[in-house]
Parts: structure tokens; C-alpha cells; sequence
């Protein structure tokens, strides 16, 4: 296929990929329940840390309860939230629909960044099956015209830092190793998830050409231009938080994970502020670093208490996290009974168990160069590490679900041509 004609192509897809989005918005119509909506029921945290911003109140009162300053979730997405709660007068249907096109236009664009990622990776009809296979995803879709969430730019930002990484000459300049860095900066200060895949990069420019010490050198450049975009939202946490972390409710996320009732999944009714009055009660005692601590004290005292139940635990996260959760034992919701006769569930679950697993044997079985597929595999390694500790949801894995797309279509076209070399460079 000429450029010309790959272009086409590409851009065809983009819009069919956004078209079934729009699409799939006009008819279900999930920002009409916007209509009369507390912000916490809208978006949760996202929104409520959205509101504090609209009102002029700093990144402040995830739960909107008047607890004061916070770092609960970092800012560019609660700041998006805010700029279209200005421009639509709050939460309403017509902000919610501003809300899902955009992300609706970004999960269509990243089927674009997919084909350009395969085609860095050596494997470009892959890169293609790839994005064919992202733009009609069930929970791609979903994610996009339905979740209040920063999860649609997450899995734009992370493929656009993995095209980024793996375009040629990436780490041989300078200029091209700052840029970079500057790149995965910004994906860590939309979310900090990403930066599990950072020991796969590094292993990345380990493996480029040059001396041991350019390539220590590059590395230390990239790590210095992502510290540089992330520092003035560390030292803001710093000064008012008393933590320069992104983030700093890991300890939190770790109890709600790690209790007597612990399932594998979250139990925010019974251990999250949000939910708990006992809970909001020594959140505002104690300030959010010193809680956030507490809480991780008292899930380590419990995981120390019951090592057994915590390796099952982190077992059972593992097959949710790739796997997912067989609609027919799914007790997350009230209609838990019915899901085993739903056939949304079952679409949700198979779709998700199947990409899951052929992105493994993608990775396992990639061809085209040693280098990416060490690069592949340690990103698959490391991405889910922290949830296998604290606790899953399927939507903490959509971040590399357009990577898993990818493989998934290696995996594909080398089962369809029955072993044999697949032709990528056609």
C-alpha cells in the first residue's frame, strides 16, 4: 500500500472508529442523566475536584464535602471538567455531551496513533488489525461516550508516549530524548499509572545504539525532562499536602483492597471517606497524607496478619485484571443475580478475557525484533503490578488495552498464517 493510499485508509478508519462513537452516544444518550445530578453522582472524584476548581477553590474536596485542599486525583483531567463546567454553566446534559465527544474523538484518534505504533514496532499489519480491533472494542466505546473518567486520554497519552519512544532515532539526540521525556511527564501529570512501564523504556534505551555511558546518559535525560514537567505539581503537593507525591492515596487504595471483607475488587462502603462517616471523620482529623498513611498501616497490619488470604487476593486480581470477572459469580451490583443472562455482560467480559489473552501470546510469540519485544513484554510485566496488591477494576487495565489490541492482531495473523513469517513491511 503507497502512503497516499495508507493515509486514506487511516483516516477512514478514524472516522468509522469515531462515527460508531457519536453514534453509540446519540442512541443511549448517558449525558440526558446529567439532568438534576449531584456532581459526585456525575463523576465522582474527577468532578467534584472539577466543581472545586470551577468555583475557584484549588484542587480541593474530592467527595464535595468541604475537607479542604487535595491531590486525590492530578490536575489536567478535574481541570477539563472544570473549563466545560464554565463553558455549560455546571453539570448538565450539554456539559456531558461536551465531556463524551471529546473523549469519543480521542479514543478514535488513538486507533491512529495504533497503526503508527506498529509500524515503529516493525509489525505494521498488526499495527492496523490492531487499530481495527480498538476502534470497535465494546469497552473502548463504552469508556468513551459513557465513563467519567480520565481513562480515554490515558490510553490516547500512553500510545502516544510508546510512538513517541519507539519512532526511529528516538533516544540518538538531545532534542529527540528531551522530547521524550517530556512527553511521558505530561502522560504521569494526566495520571501517574503509566509509569509502570517506565523499567520497560529504560531497558528500551538500554537496548539503542551507542556507548554504556550515552545510554546512561540518555536515560538520566529522560528521566530529568519528565521530573521537570511533573516538579511544580510535586512541590505544590509538597507545600500544602506535606508529600511531594503525584499522588498520595496509595495507602488508601491498599486497605480498600486488603480487609476482612476483601474480594479483590474495591469495598468503599465500608472503608473509603466517600461512603463512611468514621472514615471522613479521621480523613479531617488527620489531614489526607497522614490518613492515607493510617489506612496503609492498617492494611499492612492485616496483610501481615493473613498471608494466605493476600496471596489469594492478589491471585484472584491477577485473573480479574487479565481475565476478568465470569459474569455468572460477578456480586458488584445489585443485579449481580442477572448478569449471568445479560448478554451486554458476556459481551463485555468475553471481549475483554479475549483481548487479555491474545496479548499475551502476542507478546510472547512477537517476531519482528528482540528489542521490542522486550519492550512489550516488561510493559505487560509491570502495568498491573500495583493492582495486584491493592485491588481491579476493568477499567485500570484500558490504559494499555490499544497495545493489547495490537498484540492481539500479532497473535491473530500468526494463527492465520498458520506459523509462518508474517509479511509486515507489506
Amino acid at each position: 500500500m503507497n502512503t497516499l493510499g495508507q493515509g486514506r485508509h487511516v483516516a477512514a478508519l478514524f472516522a468509522v472508529a469515531l462515527a460508531l462513537r457519536m453514534i453509540l452516544l446519540l442512541v443511549l444518550a448517558p449525558h440526558e442523566a446529567a439532568a438534576g445530578q449531584s456532581t459526585w453522582d456525575f463523576g465522582h472524584e474527577a468532578a467534584c475536584l472539577g466543581e472545586a476548581l470551577y468555583q475557584g477553590r484549588g484542587l480541593a474536596d474530592p467527595w464535595s464535602l468541604g475537607t479542604g485542599a487535595s491531590g486525590w486525583l492530578t490536575p489536567p483531567y478535574p481541570a477539563l471538567i472544570a473549563a466545560l463546567m464554565w463553558a455549560f454553566d455546571g453539570v448538565n446534559p450539554s456539559m456531558a455531551f461536551a465531556l463524551f465527544s471529546l473523549q469519543a474523538l480521542f479514543s478514535a484518534a488513538t486507533c491512529v496513533l495504533l497503526t503508527r505504533l506498529g509500524q515503529n514496532l516493525g509489525a505494521a499489519r498488526a499495527g492496523w488489525w490492531g487499530a481495527v480491533i480498538f476502534a470497535l472494542y465494546p469497552p473502548a466505546l463504552w469508556n468513551a461516550v459513557s465513563v467519567v473518567w480520565d481513562t480515554t486520554f490515558v490510553a490516547f497519552g500512553t500510545v502516544a508516549c510508546l510512538v513517541v519512544a519507539t519512532r526511529k532515532g528516538a533516544f540518538e539526540s538531545t532534542r529527540a530524548t528531551l522530547g521524550a521525556g517530556l512527553c511521558w511527564g505530561a502522560l504521569a501529570l494526566v495520571n501517574p499509572a503509566p509509569l509502570s512501564l517506565l523499567p520497560a523504556v529504560f531497558v528500551y534505551i538500554a537496548m539503542s545504539s551507542g556507548s554504556v555511558g550515552a545510554r546512561a546518559g540518555r536515560s538520566a535525560l529522560f528521566a530529568f525532562a519528565l521530573l521537570a514537567v511533573c516538579a511544580p505539581w510535586m512541590l505544590r503537593n509538597a507545600r500544602v499536602l506535606g508529600t511531594a507525591n503525584l499522588r498520595p492515596n496509595f495507602g488508601v487504595e491498599l486497605r480498600l483492597g486488603n480487609n476482612p471483607e476483601a474480594n479483590g475488587h474495591p469495598v468503599p462502603f465500608k472503608f473509603h471517606p466517600s461512603h463512611v462517616a468514621s472514615e471522613l471523620a479521621l480523613y479531617r482529623d488527620l489531614g489526607e497524607r497522614a490518613y492515607a498513611a493510617d489506612c496503609g498501616a492498617r492494611a499492612t497490619q492485616w496483610i501481615s496478619e493473613h498471608p494466605g488470604d493476600f496471596l489469594v487476593l492478589c491471585l484472584r486480581r491477577v485473573q480479574y485484571f487479565w481475565i476478568g470477572d465470569l459474569p455468572l459469580f460477578d456480586q458488584r451490583s445489585s443485579a449481580a443475580s442477572r448478569a449471568g443472562f445479560d448478554p451486554n455482560s458476556w459481551a463485555k467480559f468475553l471481549s475483554f478475557a479475549v483481548l487479555g489473552v491474545l496479548g499475551w501470546i502476542g507478546a510472547l510469540r512477537w517476531g519482528p525484533g528482540l528489542r521490542e519485544r522486550r519492550l512489550l513484554l516488561l510493559a505487560l510485566l509491570g502495568f498491573g503490578l500495583a493492582y495486584y496488591v491493592t485491588h481491579v477494576s476493568e477499567r485500570y487495565r484500558f490504559p494499555i488495552d490499544p497495545l493489547l489490541a495490537l498484540l492481539s492482531a500479532s497473535a491473530l495473523l500468526r494463527i492465520f498464517s498458520k506459523g509462518r513469517a508474517e509479511p509486515e513491511a507489506q
